[in-house]
């Protein structure tokens, strides 16, 4: 069953679901909610020589260092937004504004919003899913596959929308997401592990 508005507003006020900061009036869709792109933004660097297996998962890419990250101020030091301008063919990493926590009887799902789609920009390849016990920010792996230069505000862009699935039965605190080792994206402040020392 997908949660209408009313149920998602209801477990919010129940705070089965959480948002941090508060979801904005302007957020709330007839059976989800759009959320805010971040301040956050990840670029993979172009290095040839490099080859990665994915197989060890994302620590692969933690041990190369092969990324670039910016975080926005809200406004700079002259109180203009400070924006990032999205090239043509251009992927970045960029994570919501809003942290959020998810309950053992919820799956999520991050669907771009087809405003953003109509000039090229998708917001996730091949992972929408946000799993029941997940608790921080989402990231978002943006894409550029339109003609144009695409200008990113943040706070102000909502670029996705999450829906919100019940599941049959409550996942065990034993079986959700973030209790176990390898759930390494649980309480995600950045889009990349950190390099190891």
């Amino acid at each position: 069953m997908i949660l209408s508005k009313q149920e998602i507003r209801n477990a919010v006020t129940r705070r089965e679901i959480r948002f941090d900061p508060p979801l904005e009036e302007r957020q709330w869709g007839e059976a989800s909610v759009d959320l805010r792109l971040g301040l956050s933004f990840t670029k993979l660097k172009s290095e040839p020589s490099v080859i990665l297996s994915m197989a060890r998962g994302i620590g692969a890419i933690a041990d190369t260092g092969l990324w670039q990250e910016k975080t926005l101020k809200v406004k700079n030091k002259l109180g203009k937004r400070e924006t990032f301008v999205l090239d043509p063919d251009e992927f970045i990493l960029a994570l919501t504004y809003e942290r959020v926590w998810m309950p053992r009887n919820l799956i999520g799902m991050v669907e771009g919003r087809s405003t953003y789609a109509r000039v090229g920009l998708s917001m996730h390849q091949t992972a929408p899913w946000i799993q029941p016990g997940w608790n921080g920010h989402i990231t978002l792996e943006i894409r550029n596959s339109g003609p144009l230069k695409i200008e990113l505000s943040p706070i102000d862009d909502m670029p996705c929308q999450l829906t919100f699935f019940e599941l049959t039965s409550e996942l065990p605190v034993g079986e959700a997401y973030g209790s176990r080792p390898n759930d390494l994206f649980q309480d995600q402040k950045k889009a990349l592990p950190k390099k190891k020392k």
